[in-house]
């Protein structure tokens, strides 16, 4: 890590994490919600102060504060006067602070819980089949307690070939794997509600293929891997990826903190990507077990990162720093990405910035070539630590804590089930490791050539609404915080039309405020872009703009049923609210007989 000589590199400070009351007299009194420093100040002070929350010197912030405010360009001097007295009033954290915490000395670990690895598969047995041949030529499986094949495909063939395919494995593998298709589902779940019959209901909410049948099932598979693994540690593949640790193409030096955006770079297809990669020593079940269940200081020993200097969190947001110590659990790990990118959208190129921005610019296919490949590599330069799981084609859970099921039908499964996660466990993070996997799925997808420009509509999120309702306050046990994400869902299922229209509306004008401010931010920034590109971005912020103007309308989500009315989206969504509501209430006693049983 970073050794700057203290003498000559300032300190770096935040704007610490306050309580704003507004008072009678119209001043505003600040309340930091970690200590007993409070002070009095003017409202516009306290409206500009919640643009301070990243680690910077006080030269920097009176810099920003003068080129963002414009009741404040010219007056660097008194702007400076103030952060002084907001700092010698203890609401400016400085990052040495930050820095004793992180680096607080822990023991070293032992005794972690067992891992067990898991395959999800969904109608791919080719990919099954090449997936499990990758397992057999590059990991050393019987250091894990058990392997499962989680089985979900609705073909019967499908499923034959793969408990086939399974056995095969199974005649060279040092351990053995379980296959676990329908039937060994349905009879999880019989035990489950003999176990616990109180609980039925929320039992087949969350795992009964037939209750949904024709739908997407992403998270039912997953909760099934958490319910095999309580107490464990779990290490979860996706079928379309191949049982192989990949060298980062691209590395910097140090940790990064907060919500790092993934880097990207680009390539003309996968022989070319592959082709410029080079294999780990280790395998992705091993990598990920790696700092799995660690504490954040036992995890920056393992990643050789030694001491985190105040340098290290320069720009570096204080919001998620406030949580964190060298305690804090890591309950999430993540890997890189080098295929295709899981999403059949590519919008997300034309919001490249930085390091990404200059790789697209020097890709010899342009934008053009970079949309179609899809053959890409998606990750972190360096070990990330962040609040929010995200997606990753291989995840390490640790099930040892108490986490939350994933909500088992449609898309956004991971976000939700991050926002959860981080609901239950605020002071824990999510590790991303620089390493990725191959990710190439056997059926071609494509996107369209050139994606739709932005609407600015539909942009509602389940997740967001949980984190907006996250408690941050310390002491609060996670059993009862999982408590109240079912008091959370079980209040939406009983929220009326109004309701529920004001709240989607708020959340999509919210999301509307986020995406015409990246959207303006890229267009403002003096960048010479490709004509196609500059277009679209254009295109995709007057859309937003106009949206911004309309009326949100529920029938804006995406791949909603066209033929049905705002009310009756409304009521199913009530329906769906108020079944997950009574899993998540008796979730913990699910998962105990399932400790109990698997």
């Amino acid at each position: 890590m970073s050794n700057p000589d203290p003498a000559a590199a300032p300190e770096l400070y935040a704007f610490t994490e306050c309580e704003v009351v507004p008072m009678l007299s119209g001043a505003v009194l600040l309340i930091d919600k970690f200590s007993d420093a409070q002070v009095l100040v003017a409202p516009p002070v306290a409206q500009s102060m919640q643009t301070c929350r990243t680690f910077r010197t006080m030269e920097q912030h009176a810099r920003h504060l003068t080129s963002t405010v414009p009741e404040l360009a010219g007056q660097t001097a008194d702007v400076m006067n103030v952060l002084a007295m907001l700092r010698d009033a203890g609401l400016m954290t400085p990052a040495t602070a930050v820095c004793e915490r992180i680096n607080a000395s822990v023991a070293p670990a032992v005794d972690l819980p067992a891992t067990r690895a898991f395959i999800i598969t969904c109608d791919r047995p080719a990919a099954v089949e090449r997936l499990l041949e990758s397992m057999l030529r590059t990991s050393n499986l019987s250091r894990h307690e058990a392997l499962f094949l989680v089985d979900d495909s609705r073909d019967a063939a499908n499923a034959e070939r793969n408990r086939e395919a399974v056995a095969q494995f199974n005649l060279t593998s040092p351990r053995d794997m379980q296959y676990f298709g329908a039937q060994e589902a349905a009879q999880l779940m019989a035990d489950l509600i003999a176990a616990c019959p109180q609980r039925e209901e929320g039992i087949r909410f969350l795992i009964d293929r037939q209750r949904w049948s024709g739908e997407k099932t992403y998270g039912l598979a997953r909760n099934l891997c958490l319910l095999l693994s309580v107490g464990k540690r779990a290490v979860i593949l996706d079928d379309d990826v191949l049982c192989s640790a990949l060298v980062s193409p691209h590395s910097k030096p140090g940790i990064e903190f907060g919500t790092a955006e993934r880097e990207a770079d680009f390539y003309a297809n996968h022989q070319e990507m592959l082709a410029s990669t080079t294999a780990a020593d280790f395998d992705p079940i091993a990598g990920h077990s790696q700092c799995l269940g660690l504490n954040m200081g036992q995890a920056l020993q393992k990643l050789n990162a030694g001491d985190i200097s105040p340098a290290d969190l320069q720009d570096t947001s204080a919001s998620y720093l406030r949580f964190w110590d060298a305690g804090s659990p890591v309950l999430v790990t993540q890997c890189g990405t080098l295929g295709d990118p899981g999403s059949p959208d590519t919008d997300w190129i034309y919001f490249a910035q930085d390091d990404t921005a200059k790789r697209l610019a020097a890709f010899p296919g342009g934008l053009e070539g970079a949309l179609a490949s899809r053959s890409y590599w998606l990750g972190h330069p360096r070990p990330c630590f962040s609040k929010m799981a995200v997606m990753s084609q291989a995840t390490g859970l640790d099930n040892a804590r108490l986490l939350p099921p994933y909500f088992p039908v449609f898309r956004g499964e991971d976000y939700l089930f991050g926002a959860m996660t981080e609901h239950m466990h605020p002071q824990a993070a999510v590790l991303s490791y620089t390493w990725c996997v191959p990710h190439l799925p056997l059926e071609e997808r494509q996107a369209p050539a050139t994606p739709p420009a932005k609407t600015g509509k539909g942009l509602f999120s389940v997740g967001k609404y949980v984190t907006d309702h996250t408690v941050y306050e310390l002491g609060i046990s996670p059993e009862t915080r999982l408590q109240g994400l079912a008091n959370l869902a079980t209040q939406l299922s009983q929220t009326d039309d109004r309701g529920l229209t004001t709240l989607f509306r708020r959340d999509v004008a919210e999301a509307q405020g986020l995406e015409i401010y990246k959207l303006n931010t890229l267009l403002q920034d003096g960048s010479i872009r490709p004509p196609s590109w500059e277009s679209w971005l254009q295109e995709s912020a007057a859309n937003v703009n106009r949206a911004m103007q309309e009326v949100a309308a529920i029938s804006d989500l995406p791949k909603v049923p066209g033929d049905q009315s705002d009310a009756q989206l409304l009521e199913q969504f009530r329906h769906l609210a108020g079944g997950f509501g009574c899993a998540l209430a008796g979730w913990e006693e699910i998962r105990e007989a399932a400790r109990n049983i698997a």
